[in-house]
């Protein structure tokens, strides 16, 4: 069994990122679910994907430390030297967050 008191903070930190809705479900920066900022980055991206906004989204944290340039190599691991399109980071999202929950002894509900 694992010692709840020392992953307490990061099981909550998880825990409140499911409460977020649509593309967002279960993402969360460090310290909790993602900073308003962060999403108003996300989606303005989704709209537009290119590679000067792609240099500035990709060292936000998605998934507890993981940024968003982990996730998308993570996902993807040969395409490190290429943006992603809107469909492929909102699939490194939700790799980053599986491969977050399948770390933890926690179990995922993602409904």
């Amino acid at each position: 069994m694992f010692d709840t008191s020392a992953d307490a903070p990061a099981h909550a930190a998880r825990s409140a990122g499911m409460n977020e809705p649509g593309i967002f479900k279960g993402c969360t920066d460090a310290d909790g679910p993602l900073a308003a900022a962060t999403k108003d980055a996300i989606l303005a991206y989704l709209g537009k994907p290119n590679a000067a906004a792609w240099e500035r989204l990709k060292t936000r944290a998605i998934a507890g430390r993981t940024t968003l340039g982990e996730a998308w190599t993570l996902a993807n691991p040969t395409a490190f030297r290429r943006f992603p399109t809107s469909a492929e980071l909102i699939r490194a999202m939700r790799v980053a967050v599986v491969a977050q929950w399948a770390h933890s002894d926690a179990a995922i509900r993602t409904h």
